[in-house]
C-alpha cells in the first residue's frame, strides 16, 4: 500500500519469508569436530579449527551457510581463518558455556557474541584449581559485522568485550568473579527480540537484545537457589538452558559446596551439586516456580526435548578417591508429569562421562562423553526420539562418528526457541496485511491461526490478517505433525501506526565553511540534527537519509542510506528521509533541503587561566559565552557553543562541558540562532605557568641557640627572578622572606606577572633541649650501670666523658654499662642538631656495708677505686642519720673503725659526702653491722 501526501510518501516492505531457519545447521565443538545437519542427518565435517574442552558456539544463515564459530577467545569465520579483529574475546575454552551467538532483531548483518570467563577470582594465583591467569573477566558481548572483511565478517572494534555487570560492584567479593559458567538465549516473547540469561550467587540476569542492540540494564530475578561464593570455582560449572517453547529454563550445577577446600583425607568433595528447573516468563524476563529436581549429584548437561515435554540430565558418579569418574547417568523428566520430581527415570549408566546435552534441527538430542581410560574419542551419543518415554526415547551411545575430530565435554548451544518452535510474522502497520509463517524444519500435517482480535481463525499455512486497530495481540498457532497435534504456540505481536512526519520540507541549516568558496552553497552537514524535527517530535524513531524516493524505498534493510556526515553536492539539495518505526516494517518518507548560509567569521580574543599543576587549566565556558556576545556585539538571540575541532562544530556534535579541563590548544566555536548557522570561528586556550615553589617544608626552631630565629623564604625554584613575583605572608609580610622565632604554620602566597599563584606553606617545630630529671646509679654484682631519666627521650642521643678524658660514643638508649669508678659527664645531644646538656655525676665504689667487730676482715670502711693521686685532697663526712657529723677522712686513709669518740656506734645505716678539692661532691649511704 502506498500513500501520497504532499512530499510526504508512507510505504510498507513486501518480502518472501523463509521457510526454515538453519542457523544451527552446523555445528563445531571438540578438537577439530563439525557436524552439518543441512541434509537432515548429521555429517562429519573436519575443517573446524577449534580446539577446545568445552565452550563453543557455531552460527549460519537461514539457509545452513556457515558464517562464523567460535570457543569464547577466538572467532573464525567461515573460511576457517581467525577474523582480523577476532582474537581476544573474554571467554574461556574452559568455561561451561564460554558463548552464544544471538542475532540483531531486524539486522541481517549484525550478529552478538556473549561470551562468560571460567570464574576465577583475581588473587587466585596459588589456587591448585586455577589453570588460568586472573583475574575472570565476567559477562561480555562483541558485536560482528558480516559485510566487513569482504563480506567475511568481523567484530565491530567499538563493540569488543563490552561488559555488562551480573554482581554487586560494592561488594569485593562478588567482583572476584563476576559471573559463572553459564549463558543461554530464548525468543522475546514479542516475536522479534531475544533474552539473554545468566546466573551468579542466588539472581537470574536476563538482559534483552532488541532492534536497537543490547539493553545493558537486565531484569533480574532472585532465586531460593544460592550458590555461594566459597566454592565458587567447581559450583559455577554446569549448563544452563531455555526451553524450545520459551516457557522453562533449567539450572544445573555442578556443585554447591561453601569452599574449595578438600575432604579429610584430601580427597575432593563431591556429591554436592544440584539441577533446580524454573517458569520463564519470555514477554517479561521474569523467572518463576522453582522446583528442585536432583540433589546431592554431580550433574553437568541439561537439554529439553523439542516439544519441551521431556527434559534430559548427564550426571557422574566418582571413585571413592573423588578424582575418578566411575560411570554417568544419562537421566528424564516428565514435564507433563503433575509431579516433575517424582518422573525421574535413569535411561542409561556407562562409563562415559557427564557430556553436555544439545537439540538439533532434527528435533534428536545428541550427547558429548568419552571414557576417561579411552583415548578414542570420536563418537557422540544420540537419543532418537527424545519426546517418547522411559528408554523408548531410543538413546544409542557412540552412535555418530567424528571421522578425525574428537568429542570432549562440549557442544555448541542454540536459541532453540529460534528454529523448532517458533513462527514468524511480518508487516505489522495499521492498514497492512500481516503475513504469519511458521519457521519450523519440521513436516506440518495442518495448522490453526488465531490471530488474537476476536475475528475469524485461519488453517492457511501463511495466513494474511489485516487488523482494524493499533495495540498488541496475542496470537495463537496450533500445529499438526505426524497426525500429533502440538502444544499451542504463543507470540505477542505489536501493531503500530505509520509515523507521522512533516508535511513540508525541513530545512538544515549550516555555514558555508568547508572551502575556499564561502558563498558556494557547500558545506557539511549533520543530517542526525534534522531527525526530531522531521519526526514531529518523535525520539525513537529510526531516520535515514537517501538521494532519492526510489533509493529510500528499495533499501529494505536501512543499510545502504547516506551517512549521517554529509557535504551537499548542490546548493540547496533535496534528500529524502525515511522514518521507520522500530520493530516494524512501516515507515514514512519526508524530505529535508541543506542549505549553507554565508558564514560570519568570529574570532574572540583567547582565555587565559592558571595552571593547575599539571598542565591544565579550568577554564569556564559559560562565562566565555557572555564575554563573547559582548566582545563581538553579537545578536541577543545568537547561542554559542564549543567543539575540539573544527568538524565537531561544523556538525555540532561532543560539545565541550561549561567547565573544560584542557592544556593549551585551539577551542572552535559555532553561533546560530533561529535562522540556523549563524558563523564559526575559534580562540586559543591558554594554561599560564603557576609559579614553581616547594609546596611543603618543615623545619626546626632550637631551643638551645641564644637567638633562635630562622629565615623563611618563598621557595622559588630556579631560574626564576624574585622580582617577577609578588608575595603575601600569613603574617600580613610581603617580603620575599620573613624571620620568625615561633613555632606553628606559616603560608606565603607567590603570584606571578600573569596572575596565577602558588602557595608555599611551613610547619615550624620547636625542638626542646634536654631536660635530665635524675641519673640513676646501681651497683649490679660489682657492675656499674647509670641510667637517665628524661622526658622524650628517643628525641635526644647519649654519650659519657669520663674523668680521665676518654668518652664513649653516642648511642640512643639511656643506660650505660660498666662504669668505671669517678667522677664524670653525661652528654644529651638534641639529635635535630639543637644543642647539648651537660650534666656531671659520680659512680663511687662505696662498700654497702662494713662489720667493725675486730676479725681482721671488712672492719673498715672507706670509697675504693679512687685513691688516685688526683684525689689526695679530697675529704670524706661520715654522718648518722640526723646529720651529726661522726667523722671526716682521706680516701687514702685506713678508713672508719665505727666509732665516736672511741666508743662503738650502733648498727644502723650512715650518711657520707666525699668533697674534692675543686668543689664537686658527692653523696651517699651504707650500713654498719654488728
Amino acid at each position: 500500500m502506498k500513500t501520497l501526501l504532499l512530499l510526504v510518501f508512507t510505504l510498507f516492505i513486501f518480502v518472501t519469508p523463509a521457510t526454515a531457519q538453519k542457523e544451527a545447521a552446523i555445528w563445531y565443538f571438540g578438537n577439530n569436530a563439525g557436524l552439518d545437519f543441512n541434509s537432515g542427518s548429521p555429517v562429519s565435517l573436519t575443517d573446524g579449527k577449534l580446539k577446545t574442552r568445552e565452550g563453543c558456539t557455531t552460527i549460519s544463515d537461514k539457509n545452513g551457510n556457515l558464517l562464523f564459530y567460535t570457543d569464547g577467545r577466538v572467532v573464525y569465520s567461515k573460511n576457517h581463518q581467525i577474523m582480523p579483529n577476532g582474537s581476544d574475546l573474554l571467554g574461556h575454552n574452559s568455561s561451561t558455556q564460554s558463548a552464544i551467538i544471538v542475532p540483531k532483531p531486524n539486522d541481517p548483518y549484525i550478529y552478538y557474541i556473549f561470551t562468560v570467563d571460567q570464574p576465577l577470582p583475581a588473587n587466585a594465583d596459588d589456587n591448585p584449581l586455577n589453570d588460568l591467569d586472573p583475574p575472570n573477566n565476567g559477562l561480555n558481548y562483541s558485536q560482528v559485522d558480516i559485510r566487513l572483511n569482504n563480506g567475511l565478517g568481523d567484530i565491530v572494534s567499538t563493540e569488543k568485550n563490552v561488559h555488562l555487570v551480573t554482581y554487586n560492584p560494592n561488594d569485593i567479593e562478588e567482583t572476584k568473579y563476576k559471573c559463572s559458567e553459564k549463558i543461554t538465549a530464548v525468543q522475546h516473547g514479542d516475536g522479534v527480540s531475544f533474552w539473554v540469561i545468566t546466573h551468579f550467587i542466588n539472581n537470574f540476569y536476563a538482559f534483552k537484545i532488541s532492534a536497537k542492540g543490547v539493553i545493558k540494564n537486565p531484569v533480574k530475578t532472585q532465586t531460593n537457589l544460592k550458590i555461594l561464593l566459597g566454592g565458587y570455582l567447581p559450583n559455577a560449572i554446569g549448563y544452563l538452558k531455555a526451553s524450545p517453547n520459551g516457557k522453562k529454563v533449567v539450572i544445573a550445577n555442578n556443585a554447591s559446596r561453601r569452599t574449595n577446600e578438600s575432604g579429610p583425607k584430601g580427597n575432593p568433595i563431591r556429591s554436592t551439586g544440584n539441577v533446580l528447573l524454573y517458569d520463564f516468563d519470555s514477554s517479561t524476563g521474569k523467572t518463576s516456580n522453582e522446583i528442585p529436581l536432583l540433589v546431592n549429584s554431580n550433574p553437568y548437561g541439561v537439554e529439553f526435548s523439542s516439544k519441551t515435554k521431556k527434559l534430559y540430565i548427564t550426571a557422574n558418579q566418582f571413585k571413592a578417591d573423588g578424582e575418578t569418574i566411575l560411570e554417568s547417568s544419562l537421566i528424564q523428566y516428565d514435564l507433563k508429569n503433575a509431579s516433575i520430581p517424582t518422573s525421574k527415570t535413569i535411561i542409561d549408566t556407562s562409563p562415559l562421562i557427564a557430556g553436555a546435552l544439545q537439540l538439533a534441527i532434527d528435533e534428536k538430542i545428541y550427547r558429548a562423553g568419552y571414557v576417561t581410560t579411552d583415548n578414542l574419542r570420536n563418537k557422540l551419543s544420540v537419543i532418537n526420539n527424545p519426546e517418547l518415554d522411559g528408554i523408548s526415547c531410543n538413546y544409542i551411545p557412540n552412535a555418530i562418528s567424528l571421522t578425525k575430530g574428537s568429542s570432549e565435554q562440549g557442544l555448541p548451544p542454540f536459541i532453540t526457541s529460534l528454529f523448532l518452535y517458533a513462527f514468524s510474522y511480518e508487516f505489522n502497520c495499521l492498514g497492512d496485511a500481516t503475513h504469519f509463517y511458521s519457521n519450523s524444519v519440521e513436516t506440518i500435517d495442518s495448522v490453526v491461526w488465531d490471530f488474537g482480535d476476536g475475528t475469524t481463525k485461519s488453517t492457511d499455512r501463511e495466513p494474511y490478517h489485516t487488523y482494524q486497530a493499533p495495540g498488541e495481540y496475542i496470537v495463537t498457532l496450533i500445529k499438526t505433525v505426524n497426525g500429533e497435534e502440538r502444544e499451542p504456540l504463543e507470540k505477542t505481536i505489536s501493531i503500530y501506526e505509520v509515523p507521522k512526519v512533516l508535511t513540508v520540507s525541513h530545512m538544515l541549516t549550516q555555514c558555508d565553511t568547508q572551502d575556499n568558496v564561502p558563498t558556494d552553497g557547500l558545506a557539511l552537514f549533520n543530517l542526525s540534527l534534522a531527525n526530531e524535527q522531521i519526526s514531529r517530535g518523535e525520539k525513537d524513531y529510526e531516520v535515514h537519509y537517501y538521494h532519492s524516493f526510489h533509493d529510500a524505498e528499495n533499501d529494505l534493510t536501512n543499510t545502504q542510506s547516506i551517512p549521517a556526515n554529509y557535504r551537499n553536492r548542490i546548493p540547496d539539495e533535496l534528500l529524502y528521509a525515511k522514518v521507520s518505526q522500530p520493530n516494524s516494517s512501516c515507515y514514512s518518507i519526508g524530505t529535508v533541503i541543506l542549505h549553507a548560509n554565508k558564514n560570519i567569521l568570529l574570532l574572540p580574543e583567547s582565555m587565559h587561566e592558571c595552571d593547575l599543576g599539571d598542565g591544565k587549566a579550568a577554564f569556564d565556558l559559560e562565562q566565555k559565552k557572555d564575554l563573547i556576545k559582548k566582545e563581538l556585539n553579537l545578536p541577543s538571540d545568537v547561542q554559542i557553543s564549543f567543539y575540539s575541532s573544527e568538524e565537531d562544530a561544523f556538525i555540532e556534535i561532543n560539545e565541550l562541558n561549561e567547565e573544560f579541563v584542557s592544556v593549551s590548544k585551539t577551542v572552535f566555536l559555532r553561533a546560530k540562532n533561529d535562522e540556523g548557522c549563524y558563523g564559526t570561528g575559534n580562540f586559543q586556550i591558554i594554561v599560564e605557568p603557576s609559579p614553581k615553589i616547594n609546596i611543603l617544608e618543615n623545619v626546626m626552631l632550637c631551643e638551645g641557640l641564644i637567638d633562635h630565629s630562622i629565615l623563611l623564604n618563598s621557595g622559588i625554584l630556579a631560574p626564576a627572578s624574585i622580582n617577577d613575583f609578588s608575595y603575601l605572608w600569613s603574617t600580613g609580610e610581603t617580603t620575599q622572606t620573613i624571620s620568625i622565632n615561633k613555632e606553628g604554620e606559616y603560608n606565603v602566597t607567590v603570584k606571578n606577572k600573569s596572575g596565577c599563584t602558588a602557595t608555599r606553606k611551613y610547619i615550624v617545630t620547636l625542638s626542646y633541649l634536654a631536660k635530665i630529671n635524675n641519673i640513676i646509679i646501681q651497683d649490679l654484682q660489682q657492675t656499674n650501670q647509670v641510667t637517665v631519666e628524661l622526658d622524650n627521650s628517643s628525641d635526644y642521643e647519649y654519650k659519657l666523658q669520663y674523668e680521665n678524658g676518654s668518652e664513649t660514643s653516642f648511642q640512643n638508649s639511656i643506660l650505660f654499662e660498666n662504669v668505671p669508678g669517678g667522677f664524670h659527664q653525661l652528654i644529651a645531644e638534641n639529635k635535630n642538631g639543637c644543642g647539648r646538656i651537660i650534666k656531671s655525676f659520680a659512680v663511687l665504689n662505696a662498700p654497702k656495708f662494713f662489720t667493725p667487730n675486730g676479725d681482721g676482715y671488712n672492719d673498715y670502711w672507706n670509697l675504693k677505686g679512687i685513691n688516685s693521686s688526683m684525689y689526695q685532697n679530697a675529704v670524706i663526712y661520715i654522718f648518722d642519720r640526723f646529720g651529726k657529723l661522726l667523722n671526716q677522712l682521706s680516701p687514702s686513709s685506713l678508713g672508719w673503725d665505727g666509732t665516736y669518740l672511741k666508743e662503738p656506734l650502733p648498727a644502723d645505716d650512715y650518711w657520707f659526702t666525699i668533697r674534692l678539692e675543686d668543689g664537686r661532691e658527692a653523696k651517699s649511704h651504707f650500713s654498719l653491722m654488728r
